[in-house]
């Protein structure tokens, strides 16, 4: 419905004809007519709120460890694990993060304004044994001309920091595996990560491998201050990858120490779009009989 202001203009909808203002000029458009969406296309965005979903839990779940993203990065998340989810041999609707190759979330950086390879000139190296044995390295590096610093007068010094944490989207339980960080001195000097996670991996979750630099400076009082230049804060997705039966069970075999901290839960919505999806698909169904 449209009404008319004290100034005299129309706002609002008059049939197919909007009123509404720009400024100080008012502008007419005409409202498209209802669009008819066809079963695929319903389909299809479902399925992409299903990703909109796992990349909320990702989301909420590395917050506090990229701290800053690019005003991008929620978009291209989604993008990423549609992407993933294309990738499974299963039906729209029955098909999760679980039952996919995770190759599109390798590599997401989630702050394209500090890209990780524009932070550092060497680059991180890591595998995963069959029993989940994981080793990280940082090749040999130049503490003062390798690590591009944040501009300004104060000397910063770089913090690196390696995670794994393993989330079971399905069940909506998330586990810290373990986590550790190295801290630096802005000198002139030669430094290089060896590290192992030697933890259980749990079965049937997808495990994140996430990798970040972080730079700080003591004040006169000799308090730790962190930088908060948006464009020095980058974080990666290392690696992700199923954690098997087969791969837990070696783990256990192998003696290795539990998961750092207890399991947690989440209640975000990636079993209840999974119940919208066949709800849908089954109302579609009746309607063809």
């Amino acid at each position: 419905m449209a009404i008319q202001g004290r100034n005299g203009k129309i706002k609002g909808k008059i049939n197919n004809i909007v009123y509404r203002r720009l400024g100080d000029q008012q502008i007419l458009q005409i409202a498209p007519d209802r669009v008819k969406q066809t079963y695929a296309t319903k389909l299809n965005a479902l399925e992409f709120g299903l990703a909109s979903a796992h990349g909320k839990v990702i989301r909420q779940i590395f917050q506090k460890v990229y701290e800053q993203s690019d005003g991008k990065m929620n978009n291209r998340l989604n993008a990423a694990i549609a992407a993933c989810l294309r990738t499974s041999n299963k039906e729209m609707g029955e098909r999760t993060l679980h039952d996919t190759d995770l190759s599109c979330l390798k590599g997401f950086q989630f702050n394209l304004n500090a890209p990780i390879e524009a932070r550092i000139a060497v680059r991180p190296v890591w595998n995963v044994e069959p029993d989940g044995l994981f080793r990280f390295g940082l090749p040999p590096f130049n503490l003062a001309s390798d690590i591009f610093y944040p501009p300004g007068n104060v000397r910063m010094d770089p913090t690196f920091t390696i995670g794994l944490i393993a989330v079971q989207f399905e069940k909506e339980y998330v586990q810290v595996v373990d986590y550790e960080s190295f801290a630096y001195e802005n000198l002139k000097g030669e430094a290089q990560i060896d590290w192992e996670c030697q933890r259980q991996l749990p079965a049937g979750t997808i495990v994140m491998v996430v990798f970040s630099l972080r730079y700080s400076a003591l004040n006169w009082v000799g308090k730790q201050i962190w930088s908060t230049n948006p464009e020095f804060f980058p974080t990666i997705i290392l690696d992700a990858f199923h954690v098997t039966e087969d791969m837990a069970a070696l783990g256990k075999a192998a003696n290795f120490a539990p998961p750092k901290e207890e399991d947690g839960s989440f209640g975000f919505n990636v079993p209840r779009m999974l119940k919208k999806i066949a709800e849908f698909k089954e109302k579609m169904a009746k309607k063809k009989k």
